[in-house]
């Protein structure tokens, strides 16, 4: 299995925040416009930079909206010259971690086994979930870092 995935197998809630989480969390709420914005500039950066190769980049908000930019999710068109595995492994190798956020529920076992589904069934999520990957954006992200990102993205979809 790829390291981003995952699997739910059974249903539940998730309650993971300990007190530390929270005490730490108080304190990191004072910098979150700092955080945001530092995040929203990559995302700028990103969607400048990436606007000619095959995918479908994230929408942007209105000019009325703030997004958290905690996740910058590119979608691989069908005419990349590599699948989303490939392009996630070759990012691994030139050493940066991208994941996929979006693993639909007709393929978590819980959902999948008690109702029977099957990729057929949804194929507009099923094929989000094959072209989608989630690329680094943090704040503390270097500018070097993020021209590494996408110096990378662009050598392998260009």
């Amino acid at each position: 299995m790829p390291s981003w995935y995952y699997e739910v197998v059974a249903p539940g809630f998730k309650y993971n925040m300990t007190d530390i989480s929270a005490a730490i969390g108080i304190h990191q709420l004072k910098k979150v416009n700092d955080f945001q914005q530092r995040r929203q500039e990559i995302a700028v950066r990103y969607s400048s930079e990436f606007k000619s190769l095959p995918l479908k980049l994230p929408l942007h908000p209105s000019s009325s909206d703030i997004h958290a930019w905690h996740l910058y999710v590119i979608r691989l068109n069908d005419d990349a010259p590599l699948s989303r595995d490939e392009f996630i492994e070759k990012m691994f190798e030139m050493n940066i971690g991208c994941s996929v956020h979006y693993v639909p529920l007709h393929l978590h076992p819980y959902w999948r086994d008690t109702y029977k589904l099957t990729p057929d069934m949804f194929p507009v999520s099923h094929k989000a979930y094959e072209q989608s990957v989630s690329l680094p954006i943090y704040s503390k992200m270097s500018d070097e870092d993020v021209s590494k990102v996408i110096s990378s993205v662009k050598s392998l979809l260009s």
